[in-house]
């Protein structure tokens, strides 16, 4: 558990002198920003070639949104941190980024929680008053 200590430590997060990771990080957070891209495009394709019905779809999109944001930006990150560029490779960049995507997916439950309710509520009584009223004959 010795191991955790620094990560508790204030300056460990914000020192700004880049310090190189380990061959082992930089495997693991190249392969998590890889991850990410890659999720964000086969969730864009799912939603493009089936068909979901439109709040599933625009859910499944702001998905994809943030995991190519999430994506790009951590390869940036990791791309300033493998050059020890000293402030934009500083370790308090990927504790932004990590609060940035808890922070995106909280938007994302809300919408689905509170606004997707009242869009399909909404959208039904539209549908219930539309059919009494007279349409336009063909």
């Amino acid at each position: 558990m010795n191991f955790l200590l620094p990560l508790v430590d204030w300056h460990f997060w914000f020192t700004m002198t880049s310090v190189r990771m380990a061959a082992s990080f930089e495997a693991v957070f190249f392969g998590l920003f890889v991850l990410c891209l890659v999720a964000g495009a086969v969730i864009r394709m799912m939603v493009r070639n089936a068909r979901y019905d439109k709040y599933k779809a625009i859910v499944l999109k702001k998905i994809a949104s943030v995991c190519s944001w999430a994506g790009i930006t951590g390869l940036l990150w990791f791309f300033l941190t493998f050059e020890e560029v000293q402030f934009f490779g500083s370790r308090f960049w990927f504790l932004i980024w990590i609060v940035s995507i808890c922070i995106a997916l909280v938007m994302i439950l809300r919408y689905v929680e509170k606004e997707v309710p009242l869009l399909k509520h909404r959208e039904q009584s539209r549908a219930d008053v539309n059919k009494y009223l007279p349409r336009r004959a063909r």
